[in-house]
């Protein structure tokens, strides 16, 4: 079985003040940066991401848009 190893992982983030906004390159006040991608290390890196600290907020939910089959395997097993 080949074993799929992701090279680029990127996330999208909004909060209530920004999820209207249509230009993801727009900042926000409240969260700050909008659009992250990770290079080195990917799969670890969106994971400490995940679980830093948002004083404006008091849960994350996370979507993996279009994940199926064994295309989010790779988090699971980390």
């Amino acid at each position: 079985m080949q074993q799929n190893i992701p090279i680029i992982v990127c996330a999208q983030q909004f909060c209530t003040d920004c999820e209207m906004q249509d230009d993801i390159h727009m900042d926000c006040e409240r969260c700050g940066r909008r659009r992250h991608s990770f290079y080195e290390g990917p799969v670890g890196d969106l994971l400490s991401y995940l679980c830093e600290p948002r004083p404006w907020c008091n849960k994350v939910v996370a979507i993996a848009h279009n994940a199926k089959a064994f295309d989010s395997q790779f988090i699971l097993k980390r």
